[in-house]
């Protein structure tokens, strides 16, 4: 990976945009785009979409992946200043305890600390066996009293985020980080953009960073009227089953490092035959190999699909192993892979036919 690349890889993972608070990584993200479009709008919802004008402009190709990353809120201080808070989004309550987050308050960021009880203070036995639910964890900001927290800037409603370290996982192409669901996504959308310079795109291309997947695809929803696009991709991960214990009816079916996956059923979709058929013709063309997933979940993909009158969608994604941990894993292979399919997506006359 290029000094550049991992550059603007670390800074995505690392500034913060907690579900329904993505104005810092938002504006992050603009800059960025701003260098190669200057049609770059931000919605009522939040969503920042960077548009560049097709050589030929006869079709729209919509290109999403979402901004928003998982996170808690403060819901109440208690009077010795310790924080109760609220989840958002699909956050597993056996990854909280032992971990430290950033408090994004008004005056800047304080470090808090989600405390677990040792051992050695824990009377009962069973209780080492059994998962602490969030309700009944607290936050430690290392204050001693409600007004001390107040004055950090901490108040009802302070998002905050897990800390995080990017790391290269014993081979060059694999990393781990909290947050690769869906900063890697964003990441493949400005190369994407970044591509553009040497091979322009003969369809008008949308790359949209979207809002409040996390809690529903919220921000998707509104972009299908927006942009009446001929087809849309989301650039989304995929929970990868290529680790021990996971169920026998996904064992095997694709993996990190395996190539982009076209993801075919989840929760809220189908995808239709044609786009997959799409899909296929240009990988085969120029040479990426394709996975295929049937996963839980979903994507903006759904959102779109099923907005106003209904439009072509499909998610196109990148294999993640561990996804909503702290430790999530994904290969460069694969966002190679993704960035050449999508490019060459661009170049190609729609016709599902």
């Amino acid at each position: 990976m290029l000094k550049e690349d991992l550059t603007l890889l670390t800074d995505l993972l690392n500034t913060p945009g907690v579900v329904g608070f993505e104005e810092p990584i938002r504006s992050f993200i603009k800059k960025e785009v701003q260098k190669y479009t200057d049609d770059v709008r931000i919605d009522s919802l939040g969503n920042l979409t960077a548009i560049v004008k097709g050589n030929k402009g006869v079709s729209t190709t919509l290109f999403m992946a979402h901004m928003d990353e998982l996170g808690l809120v403060v819901s109440a201080i208690d009077k010795k200043g310790y924080l109760s808070f609220q989840k958002l989004g699909g956050i597993d309550d056996r990854i909280l305890p032992s971990r430290i987050v950033r408090v994004l308050t008004d005056k800047g960021e304080v470090t808090g600390i989600i405390g677990l009880k040792p051992p050695h203070l824990t009377i009962e036995p069973q209780e080492r066996e059994k998962t602490t639910p969030f309700h009944q964890l607290k936050i430690d900001v290392g204050v001693k009293t409600r007004e001390e927290a107040v004055a950090l800037g901490i108040k009802i409603g302070t998002p905050m985020v897990f800390t995080k370290e990017l790391s290269f996982f014993n081979r060059d192409d694999l990393i781990c980080c909290r947050g690769i669901d869906d900063r890697l996504g964003c990441y493949t959308l400005i190369k994407l953009l970044h591509n553009f310079k040497e091979h322009p795109p003969e369809n008008t291309v949308v790359l949209a960073f979207t809002t409040e997947e996390e809690i529903g695809l919220r921000g998707a929803m509104v972009l299908g009227p927006q942009f009446n696009p001929d087809i849309t991709i989301a650039c989304d991960s995929i929970s990868s089953p290529d680790f021990p214990g996971v169920a026998s009816m996904y064992e095997g079916s694709f993996e990190v490092g395996g190539g982009p996956t076209l993801r075919i059923v989840d929760n809220r979709m189908v995808a239709g035959k044609e786009l997959i058929n799409f899909m296929e013709k240009i990988a085969s063309r120029v040479g990426v190999t394709l996975q295929y997933g049937v996963s839980g979940g979903s994507t903006d993909a759904s959102a779109v699909e099923t907005a106003y009158k209904g439009y072509q969608a499909i998610p196109v994604c990148f294999p993640v192993r561990y996804t909503h941990s702290t430790v999530e894993i994904a290969s460069l292979k694969d966002i190679d892979g993704l960035i050449k399919l999508y490019t060459a997506v661009t170049q190609e006359t729609i016709d599902l036919t």
